[in-house]
């Protein structure tokens, strides 16, 4: 082997040089293999959100956000909320939100902020109105929003893509459109205890396809006013 001591002066330095960039190197690659590593456990985790824990009280969800635990489940049931907490729309990471038996009057245009969320419960709020920005949110699956006061479902429905299960029981419910029939992945929908003449549930009944599992009251023999 030929030395390059004699050829180069400034061999030693060099070889101190080259030593230390390989060490940066090497603390490089493994760092990346690190980070990776967590990604993949993050995805992994996110995929199979639904087996992960249930946190019912913001301030402990929020303390675990900052210790890095990602929060996919948050129950905020029976907490007299009249609006959804502004942090948690930060949590983007969020897959399943509960709100039932709380004060909502409405929900913002902000909940789009969610892009990840599939699953979310309103149920025994005071909804008058279904939220418009639901149709901006095409990763929903579930959707209940039982014991309100809608009185209709808008048109563009279909915009929820994804949504799998429909709960609207106990509300005011005056409007059904026939783009309900468009939702591809609707499997359940339920309107029971809203008022609805038979007619209305025969149409509902021709335009669903098969698949889906239609909840109905008894139909009702009152005259609405006109």
């Amino acid at each position: 082997m030929c030395n390059l001591e004699p050829l180069i002066p400034n061999w030693k330095p060099l070889r101190r040089r080259w030593r230390s960039f390989a060490c940066q190197a090497l603390t490089l690659v493994v760092a990346c293999s690190v980070h990776c590593a967590s990604l993949t456990a993050q995805e992994n985790e996110a995929a199979n959100w639904a087996g992960t824990p249930v946190f019912e009280e913001l301030e402990e969800a929020a303390e675990a956000r900052r210790q890095g635990v990602p929060i996919f489940r948050l129950d905020l049931s029976k907490q007299k909320r009249k609006e959804i907490p502004a942090e948690i729309l930060e949590w983007t990471e969020l897959r399943e939100l509960i709100l039932d038996r709380n004060r909502l009057k409405s929900i913002g245009p902000e909940l789009k902020q969610l892009v990840f969320l599939e699953r979310l419960a309103v149920n025994s709020n005071q909804l008058e109105h279904f939220p418009a920005v639901l149709t901006q949110m095409p990763h929903l699956k579930t959707l209940e929003m039982g014991d309100n006061m809608i009185d209709s479902i808008p048109l563009n429905i279909d915009s929820i893509e994804s949504l799998e299960s429909l709960e609207l029981w106990d509300n005011v419910l005056a409007y059904f459109p026939a783009s309900l029939s468009d939702l591809r992945y609707l499997r359940t929908l339920d309107l029971l205890h809203n008022d609805m003449v038979f007619e209305e549930q025969e149409a509902l009944r021709n335009w669903l396809p098969s698949r889906v599992e239609l909840i109905l009251s008894a139909p009702c023999r009152c005259d609405f006013d006109e």
